[in-house]
């Protein structure tokens, strides 16, 4: 039967284990067992400060690859959501996008590190729930969108989510009931790549697949829009030019079937 110092050994190894240190020219780099929502190990710095102190700090990209992917610092409330957040655990980040703890002396390290490993933690958690509000909304926006202007041959309806992957939205042709599309509000480059191996997965004489990519704010990657484009996934892309995104919906959810 377990006991406390067993679990306390065990959880030890499995926390510790996996911390590597290494020195480097500002200090040490600093790679722990946490695997983060996009699959990389978090991983941070210890930086040599003045007066014989030290601070953590990230590598620099956290915050500008989560406003790359649509997190609107330029909104106060999620900016101020931001800076509560990391405060709480004695960070915070400068005009240079480098999220830090003020000095600390050599005796707080190990506390201040465990503070900074959950700051880091709840940012990469904070970032990951505002693409999925962001996703979430997009979708909406397309459901209305394509409600608002559906011709008379077709039908619309939310498609069930029965599992990852499935698309947004279904639309039906109004003689027959038949699947005339499956659409994909891709408001993110995993929505996209959904579309896309739905895509690859397609027979001959399936319905298509739709993708409606979002290109506003990078929240979908050139590099996977490329991907895509050279897969022939048929997309409709909404931007800031006034692309007449729906009508290529209803093109693509008309044509005939191949």
């Amino acid at each position: 039967m377990i006991g406390p110092d067993t679990l306390t050994d065990s959880l030890r190894s499995e926390l510790c284990a996996p911390l590597h240190v290494s020195t480097v020219p500002v200090g040490f780099h600093i790679e722990t067992g946490f695997r983060l929502p996009d699959g990389d190990l978090l991983d941070f710095y210890l930086v040599r400060a003045d007066q014989g102190l030290y601070r953590f700090e990230d590598d620099g990209t956290t915050i500008p690859n989560a406003v790359a992917r649509g997190f609107d610092l330029k909104s106060a409330a999620r900016d101020g959501m931001l800076r509560h957040m990391l405060a709480q655990e004695g960070a915070h980040y400068d005009t240079d996008l480098v999220v830090r703890t003020d000095p600390v002396p050599e005796r707080d390290l190990g506390a201040a590190g465990l503070r900074f490993i959950s700051a880091l933690i709840r940012t990469r958690d904070l970032f990951v729930l505002n693409r999925e509000n962001v996703a979430a909304s997009f979708a909406d926006d397309v459901m209305r969108a394509i409600e608002a202007s559906l011709p008379k041959a077709l039908l619309a309806e939310a498609a069930p989510a029965n599992e990852p992957g499935s698309p947004d939205i279904l639309l039906r042709r109004s003689d027959t009931g038949l699947k005339a599309a499956r659409v994909y509000a891709a408001g993110s480059d995993l929505r996209l790549m959904d579309a896309l191996v739905e895509h690859q997965a397609r027979h001959a004489g399936d319905s298509p697949i739709v993708a409606v990519v979002d290109r506003r704010k990078n929240r979908v990657t050139e590099r996977r829009f490329n991907r895509a484009t050279n897969q022939g996934l048929a997309m409709a892309v909404v931007d800031d030019q006034g692309y007449d995104w729906v009508g290529r919906v209803f093109n693509l959810a008309l044509a005939k079937v191949g």
